[in-house]
């Protein structure tokens, strides 16, 4: 039997794999059954989808059992836990070799294997299986024209200041480079919230809580230039961490905990799926990370005790960078505030609450945060940032408008083929819209994707009449956007929820989910959007637009934080930290 297992950048429908006779296609990536039933048509074999193997809300349980039995095993000299900072990084890897050891059980222990290349989840189905399969990326001509492709397809679809982002957050994690062109600003002289940031969606939420204090003076430090990507409040100072950036780290600190991670590795091998990991090299970064993140560490301490913190607001901490400045402030009883800038963030069911207060967004959040992540229901209040800068608190529809708007996603993140998707969904949304005679499909892109990538993806799949009634937009959602949906449609982004708020009918895309954190199950909860299985009932959605909508997705409605809690929630004494469960 030949089995061809296909690497999630690469395409069945494409490359030297799809002039031979295959009896079995094993996608390594995420993948919608009918994409598979497309490629069993074109190779006339079964398919299967190692992404229908992953179970939802279950894996994530398994994988922080796994991770747990690191945690006080790795505590620097602050007693900073470097594994619960670091082991997040790996999570991801550890679902997939979950997933993937069911696929394995799958295959005859006597067929003939191939692969698209030999990298990532190939490597991990390798090693539980034994035995390395023939590649047809093995060649050196084939890598290299593999590495010039990749190279050339990074120079398309970013621009220059993505690309050096890109090269820093590669090759400068310890800001050797950045630190020797940061400019570092006078310290304040009032005390001053402070605000880390990697992130602009991170930067735009935290000034949206900013300007609930006008006279409360915030600094925001920036750990990326794209977080300087945003309109910044009056009271906001923004500064560079790279400024902050001393040289040298303790070398024996290093040594330590290098030597405490070598200990610690050799007893997380008991875990199957972690000396899979382990076999494959998923672990050899782990002394870099530490030896980068002592030195980021040392620049968020010269941060505290040198300007003025009062508090700590933080929008993302499961971003070690911007995680550390919360539990060095916590350590110093510097009362620290937490929110997240998207819908969900389903890693706290992988790691701790690091601040004494967290603020949702909504009861949807809240209720995720404790029912699903089992988050202490005390420290989880309801305070979403100002309505003026909350897309959700705007205008709410009276009519309903010409154009179906399909929120995109960056899919290649998550392993899915965003042509797939792409394929699945315009061509049923531009016949929706030709036969009920509106005027667009409107292809809404995340920060994330590239323009230029999507449209030249559009191009190629779609139907040139088809073409004429597509347009994509980026940028951020509007009221004008808005205005113009007829109904919304997503896979699990948070604009299911803006669609709700603002009264605008938004569909889900059930059998594309992304993730296993129950992102879909928690809206569909909620009755945040309407859940479809399949391609062919999005055809249902004309029909579905005349009927009353399931429910109402109350839930959804962003309610705003009072300035005096918020302003009490970043100025309690430690006597005090833990709030009310009032809004």
């Amino acid at each position: 039997m030949r089995i061809l297992l296909v690497h999630p950048e690469d395409s069945p429908r494409y490359g030297p794999w799809s002039q031979q006779k295959w009896e079995l296609l094993v996608d390594l990536g995420k993948s919608s059954t009918s994409a598979a039933d497309a490629w069993s048509n074109q190779y006339s074999c079964s398919v299967l989808r190692a992404d229908s193997f992953r179970q939802v809300i279950t894996d994530v349980k398994l994988v922080r059992a796994m991770l747990s039995a690191g945690w006080g095993r790795l505590l620097d000299d602050q007693g900073i836990d470097w594994w619960d900072l670091t082991s997040l990084r790996i999570a991801p890897d550890v679902m997939e070799a979950l997933a993937l050891r069911r696929v394995c059980a799958e295959i005859a222990p006597s067929a003939e294997l191939w692969s698209t290349r030999t990298a990532g989840p190939v490597k991990l189905v390798a090693s539980l299986l034994g035995r390395e399969p023939r590649s047809f990326g093995q060649s050196r001509m084939r890598r290299a024209a593999s590495r010039a492709a990749h190279y050339c397809k990074v120079l398309r679809n970013f621009s220059a200041a993505q690309i050096r982002e890109i090269l820093f957050d590669k090759y400068d994690s310890a800001y050797q480079w950045r630190a020797r062109i940061a400019v570092r600003r006078r310290n304040a002289r009032e005390p001053v919230v402070l605000l880390p940031s990697a992130y602009q969606n991170v930067s735009r939420t935290a000034a949206a809580y900013a300007r609930l204090l006008p006279q409360q003076k915030f600094l925001m430090v920036v750990t990326r230039q794209n977080a300087t990507q945003f309109t910044a409040a009056p009271n906001i100072k923004v500064q560079r961490l790279a400024a902050y950036v001393r040289p040298g780290v303790t070398e024996s600190e290093t040594g330590s905990l290098v030597e405490d991670w070598t200990r610690l590795r050799s007893d997380l091998l008991d875990s199957p799926e972690l000396r899979t990991l382990d076999s494959i090299g998923t672990f050899g970064p782990f002394p870099g990370w530490i030896r980068d993140g002592l030195v980021v560490r040392d620049a968020w301490r010269e941060v505290i005790e040198h300007e003025p913190v009062s508090a700590v607001l933080c929008g993302d901490d499961s971003n070690p960078h911007t995680r550390l400045p919360v539990i060095l402030a916590a350590q110093r009883n510097i009362p620290t505030v937490d929110f997240h800038h998207g819908a969900f963030d389903g890693r706290y069911m992988l790691k701790a609450l690091p601040c004494d207060v967290y603020l949702a967004k909504n009861e949807v959040e809240r209720d995720y945060l404790v029912r699903i992540c089992e988050l202490p229901e005390q420290r989880i209040v309801i305070g979403a940032p100002s309505a003026g800068s909350t897309a959700v608190n705007g205008w709410r529809r009276g009519e309903e408008g010409d154009s179906a708007i399909f929120f995109s996603e960056p899919y290649e993140a998550a392993g899915m083929r965003g042509d797939e998707v792409y394929r699945d969904l315009l061509p049923i949304l531009c016949r929706l819209v030709r036969e009920s005679r509106r005027q667009s499909v409107i292809v809404k892109l995340h920060p994330f994707e590239s323009f230029s990538q999507r449209e030249r993806m559009i191009a190629d799949i779609a139907r040139p009449e088809d073409r004429a009634l597509i347009r994509v937009v980026g940028g951020r959602i509007t009221d004008a956007l808005m205005r113009k949906a007829w109904f919304g449609i997503t896979v699990q982004s948070t604009t299911a929820m803006d669609c709700v708020a603002r009264g605008i009918r938004c569909f889900l895309c059930g059998w594309l989910r992304l993730t296993s954190y129950g992102y879909l199950e928690q809206f569909a909860h909620f009755g945040i959007g309407e859940v479809l299985e399949s391609p062919q009932e999005v055809a249902s959605i004309a029909e579905r637009m005349g009927e009353v909508p399931p429910l109402s997705g109350s839930g959804a409605v962003f309610h705003e934080i009072d300035p005096q809690n918020l302003k009490r929630y970043l100025t309690a004494s430690e006597s005090h930290r833990v709030a009310s469960p009032a809004s």
